[in-house]
């Protein structure tokens, strides 16, 4: 075994195999768009080796003469990006973006949480209801887990409609939250709110 000169930098070894770029942690922010150019900005971030997400359900449209499959935006003029600090400044350069999203008085891009990310991509995937997004800001309600049915082990949060139907709620903070009606009896309460 050589030894290491003194002039020469200690050579640290990757980290599971992968280079010092690819060690630093992701995070998912979101980036609002100019109107109807979502899908437009997901292929320009998939080409440059950008994970991006944009929230779509397949829906039956209706006309008078005929029945169409069509896959819906559900929150219309953002998507979602997985990167690194240093990936911001490449997406800053593209004029579909009109701007990232961040939390009112600071500077930094927003930082969502993965778990949100999955929640919601799981209640689209599963969902036989269609699944709309409310942009206001939620109570507090019941937070509540699917026990049975398409989205089982979906947790949320619950505005309640009816005696029979209940609205959940999965949350991403910064913007709202993706809607599903859902039966009641198909939910458990994990917490009591008073």
């Amino acid at each position: 075994m050589e030894a290491q000169s003194k002039n020469e930098p200690l050579q640290t070894p990757p980290v599971d195999g992968t280079d010092d770029r690819e060690a630093r942690s992701k995070f998912w922010i979101a980036v609002c768009t100019h109107s109807r150019s979502e899908k437009k900005i997901g292929i320009t971030l998939s080409k440059l080796g950008i994970e991006n997400y944009i929230p779509v359900q397949s829906v039956i449209k209706q006309w008078s003469d005929r029945k169409k499959k069509m896959d819906i935006v559900v929150i219309p003029n953002i998507v979602f990006v997985h990167l690194r600090d240093n990936d911001i400044s490449i997406i800053r350069q593209y004029s579909l973006i009109k701007k990232i999203i961040s939390l009112p008085g600071q500077k930094e891009p927003a930082r969502i949480p993965s778990e949100q990310i999955d929640k919601l991509k799981f209640m689209l995937e599963e969902s036989t209801s269609p699944v709309r997004f409310r942009t206001v800001n939620f109570k507090k309600h019941d937070t509540v887990k699917v026990i049975r049915g398409n989205l089982k082990g979906l947790t949320g949060t619950v505005e309640r409609i009816s005696e029979k139907k209940s609205l959940l709620i999965v949350s991403i903070d910064l913007l709202g939250g993706a809607t599903v009606e859902i039966d009641t009896a198909y939910l458990e309460i994990l917490n009591d709110p008073s």
